[in-house]
């Protein structure tokens, strides 16, 4: 009886302003005057009252619920005056544990006590396990219209195109009135649902997109860096890091919604992929080799990586069985996850100690890693009186672990670099030691010379004073003659080897200064060497299109360098000292090179000897090496040759 009048009353408040006092009167007499077990049936429905000060209200434990095991049941049904008996109070956030595959009513009596006509009020629901949530508002005919949502039924058939569910609820100042809603769920999450006015709704709606556009945009930012570092280096550890992020980003997206709203809103069997084993899957996959990469790029470890691809395997076969063969308890199947992790982690753990490698930040990214596998498989536990940061705690774990798995790749770049430097400061000293070494033994050799070419000189010049003493005795001592003929035939075989020797030492001596062809043949043994040396000394500054001034290049054959905009290649050797050069470029490397010596003066008949050229080729380019001498204001003492080489002459 009570519940009749009520209805009656408050579906013609809003017209009978003038008849509510005498109503009010009537029901509190009767329900004075009613029997107990009517007031006990009565005090079973929730009720919810909306005030003047309120903007938002958490109304997940102001509902009534009937559990539809056999999912029979229809809005008419449930609806009815005999059914509302079998409501049962909310009295936890889960509603109800277990029972899956059933059919969950969900029942709220609202009335609004506001005296402001202005606010607009909504009811918003969210979980990614919400399979199909039908909500149910009463029209003025007694009957309801429902709108139905929910991860398997496409995006557009929602009435308010948001990543959460709402509705409208049309519920105006004074006016009291019963709404059902219909779910069908995944797992035992709990559940969220709120009473919004249109500007709270807006404003959480707004702070909430601009909070997970900087998380998605900072891990976009991340991402598309290291992917530049792999099309750069080419090296799969810029590979598998942007894989682990995309495989957070997919999570993310699954988990809030938004890749349902923008990405997949026409394929709602996604949502499954992406909040189920699949996407967890992924997540682990592309840890397993980056981290095993990671940790190789400090130290090579045989034993690290078998057991990294062995963890690979054994996690696809436990992902294999656990969805295809035997569901495993998610405890199980955590701590069966956790272990394959912690076998490569610990061994690459050790491998970076034995080089004195400590990296703490990729040891915190791994924590973050096991915490959000552990969070998002334990899906009952709650870490915060608010569901909102229940909800989105695992989003700034998943950024602080990317952070965290970029600084330890920012950290394994500066290591590199500094070995880098190291093994070019260690080549650096080598090649001075060995020029130091060079010039000491030019220098005894030299001396060696010396002292040699002075003592023939010496003997020389005995031999001569000797020759012309056994020639003015030759007149006093005729009977001697035939002796001093003899001897004079032995002095002047003598002379003749004295003359040979000198000529070769003195040949040796011109080769012996500086590097000699062959020696310099080591340092520029072929002529990809030359080329590429010429390319780095012809753009160390930077490069430009010599047709549109272009900075951007592809390298091209010969250590040459195309144009990105207008396709023109150029070669190292344009508008250098070798433009056009007839002979191999390590020759004339080495022609310029002697050129640009002092100590060293080849004739061009040697020159053409050691090189194995035309005494004519050697005279045309010695001769074009004077010519940029000239042209530039070339000093040997001040410059190297290695300035002659950019030279360009016009002919």
């Amino acid at each position: 009886m009570i519940k009749f009048l009520s209805k009656i009353y408050f579906t013609s408040a809003a017209n009978l302003h003038i008849k509510n006092r005498l109503l009010i009167q009537l029901l509190l007499l009767l329900f004075i005057v009613s029997p107990p077990e009517l007031y006990s049936q009565a005090s079973n429905n929730n009720f919810v009252e909306l005030k003047d000060d309120m903007s938002e209200l958490r109304v997940t434990t102001m509902f009534d619920y009937f559990l539809d095991s056999s999912s029979q049941y229809s809005i008419q049904d449930i609806s009815g005056d005999n059914f509302q008996d079998q409501f049962n109070n909310v009295s936890d956030p889960h509603v109800v544990y277990g029972n899956l595959e059933s059919t969950i009513w969900m029942r709220i009596t609202i009335q609004n006590n506001q005296t402001v006509y202005k606010h607009s009020w909504y009811l918003e629901s969210w979980g990614f396990d919400i399979r199909n949530i039908t909500f149910y508002l009463p029209t003025p005919n007694g009957n309801y219209e429902s709108s139905s949502a929910g991860f398997e039924l496409p995006f557009e058939q929602r009435n308010i195109k948001h990543k959460n569910f709402n509705y409208f609820l049309d519920l105006r100042p004074s006016e009291t009135k019963t709404y059902y809603v219909k779910v069908r769920r995944n797992y035992n999450q709990e559940f969220i649902f709120y009473l919004r006015t249109n500007e709270k709704f807006i404003e959480h709606s707004l702070n909430e997109y601009l909070l997970l556009g900087i998380y998605y945009g900072v891990l976009f930012i991340i991402l598309i860096f290291n992917f530049y570092l792999f099309f750069k280096i080419k090296d799969t550890l810029y590979l598998y890091f942007p894989c682990l992020i995309l495989s957070c980003i997919w999570f993310s997206l699954g988990r809030d919604g938004l890749g349902f709203q923008y990405f997949w809103p026409d394929y709602p069997w996604i949502n499954k992929l992406s909040n189920e084993n699949f996407i967890e899957l992924s997540i682990i996959l592309s840890t397993l080799l980056f981290s095993d990469r990671y940790v190789q790029k400090y130290t090579k470890s045989k034993r690290l990586w078998t057991f990294t691809y062995l963890a690979i395997f054994l996690k696809l076969l436990l992902f294999i069985v656990h969805a295809y063969l035997y569901q495993l308890h998610y405890i199980s199947y955590i701590l069966i996850t956790i272990i394959i992790l912690l076998i490569p982690l610990s061994l690459g753990l050790y491998a970076l100690l034995k080089v004195k490698i400590y990296s703490w930040s990729y040891i915190f990214a791994y924590a973050c890693l096991f915490l959000v596998i552990v969070y998002s498989y334990s899906k009952s536990i709650q870490l915060f009186d608010s569901p909102v940061l229940n909800w989105y705690f695992v989003y700034p774990v998943i950024f602080l672990e990317v952070i965290l798995f970029s600084f330890s790749i920012f950290n394994q770049i500066k290591f590199l670099q500094n070995q880098y430097i190291s093994a070019s400061k260690e080549t650096t000293l080598a090649l001075e030691k060995n020029n130091q070494l060079t010039n000491e033994l030019n220098s005894k050799l030299k001396e060696k010379v010396r002292a040699r070419t002075e003592k023939i000189e010496k003997m020389a010049s005995d031999l001569a004073q000797k020759n012309i003493e056994l020639q003015t005795t030759n007149l006093k001592l005729m009977e001697l003659n035939s002796q001093v003929t003899q001897m004079n035939n032995y002095l002047q075989e003598n002379n003749e080897k004295l003359k040979s020797s000198v000529e070769e030492v003195t040949k040796d001596l011109a080769l012996m200064k500086g590097l000699g062809f062959e020696d310099f043949k080591n340092v520029f043994p072929d002529k990809d060497t030359c080329f590429r040396f010429l390319s780095e000394l012809k753009w160390k500054d930077k490069y430009h299109c010599k047709k549109c001034g272009y900075n951007k290049y592809i390298e091209g054959p010969n250590h040459g360098r195309r144009c990105r905009n207008c396709n023109y290649y150029e070669s190292p050797t344009v508008d250098t000292l070798f433009h056009k050069l007839k002979f191999p470029i390590e020759k004339a490397f080495y022609i310029l090179y002697l050129s640009n010596r002092k100590d060293v003066d080849l004739t061009l008949n040697e020159l053409s000897e050691i090189l194995e050229l035309r005494r004519e080729t050697c005279w045309a380019f010695k001769n074009k090496i004077m010519q940029a001498m000239e042209k530039v204001g070339h000093n040997r003492d001040l410059s190297g040759w290695e300035t002659l080489a950019l030279v360009h002459l016009e002919f």
